[in-house]
């Protein structure tokens, strides 16, 4: 068998028979803009709390404030404490679970720093401050006894959950922290 270089590859002679062939590589690159959903996340406990985080503020979000327009027009009052800190974890929260779920690396590496754990622990502590200071003056406001007085002890008991809620995902996110 003799071997000799043609220009389009290698000539392979078998007695009175001549073959040429031709390699090609062809690469090819293709790229998607369609945005690929880890929904696998939303089954994981921290993907739900934080579901259930959204959820839960948006809900008491909706009712100080629509119940304090309707209702009530005093300012530095507690509604405007919890109105503000529940708009500032609905959002936060809300970012964190877009991040998570449009990028399938985001929620193992998150996961692994500080910062859920800070986020998560003074979500815990400003939902129960706020809660509680709302709490107190449903009960002990005499303003309060007309149509909008159940819907702020609502807020402020699903402000309390959302405490406990955001206490499990600071516990959660210290562990995904350490590793464990």
């Amino acid at each position: 068998m003799a071997l000799h270089p043609s220009k389009t590859g290698y000539n392979r002679t078998y007695g009175q028979m001549s073959h040429t062939v031709t390699v090609t590589r062809t690469t090819t690159t293709t790229s998607t803009s369609a945005i690929i959903l880890n929904s696998g996340y939303l089954k994981t406990m921290p993907g739900l709390l934080k579901v259930l985080e959204v959820v839960g503020g948006a809900i008491a979000l909706f009712l100080a404030v629509y119940y304090r327009d309707k209702y009530r027009y005093a300012t530095g009052s507690p509604e405007l404490f919890f109105i503000a800190i529940t708009t500032a974890f609905v959002i936060g929260s809300l970012c964190l679970l877009i991040a998570c779920l449009i990028s399938l690396s985001t929620a193992s590496i998150i996961a692994k720093t500080i910062y859920e754990v800070v986020f998560h622990f003074f979500g815990f502590l400003f939902y129960l401050v706020a809660s509680l200071i709302l709490l107190v003056d449903v009960n002990n406001s005499s303003q309060y006894k007309y149509p909008g007085h159940t819907q702020f002890l609502i807020a402020s008991v699903i402000g309390l959950v959302l405490s406990a809620l955001y206490l499990l995902s600071t516990i959660f996110a210290y562990k995904g922290y350490r590793g464990g």
